[in-house]
């Protein structure tokens, strides 16, 4: 089986429709794609469970900007998502990115529907609160 670098989603799912083995994807697979102007990066873990695995989507959902650039902004975005931070929903990583990591349990077989399901029923579970955030941050 193939050990994936980080690619792009697209090119995960045809090196996998050309490969002949069932759509299965190598666990630990790391990805990354758009979907509504959101960056995501994706893996799937393995579950200590036999069949049974994790899909960790993490979005960026832009960038909290310094005083500097945007005092006004800073403080709005401050207001919106230090609440967010506290509970832990929302991280600050590097490059003032604003992220949030979001998790979905799935049983195997890991092949391309699996996973294309699996980042589906997240994002549709996910998709009121990424959009209006992601809003917020790049107005």
């Amino acid at each position: 089986m193939v050990q994936y670098s980080l690619l792009n989603l697209n090119q995960l799912l045809d090196d996998i429709a050309g490969q002949g083995n069932d759509g299965r994807i190598e666990s630990r697979s790391r990805f990354n794609f758009y979907w509504r102007n959101i960056h995501f990066l994706g893996q799937i873990l393995p579950s200590p469970k036999a069949h049974h695995f994790s899909i960790s989507l993490v979005a960026n959902l832009g960038y909290l900007p310094f005083s500097s650039e945007d005092f006004a902004r800073r403080t709005k975005l401050l207001k919106i998502f230090t609440p967010l931070f506290m509970r832990g929903d929302y991280i600050l990583a590097a490059g003032s990115k604003i992220q949030t990591t979001l998790m979905t349990s799935f049983k195997g077989p890991v092949n391309a529907k699996t996973l294309v399901e699996a980042i589906t029923y997240t994002l549709l579970e996910h998709h009121a609160d990424l959009t209006s955030l992601q809003m917020e941050i790049s107005s």
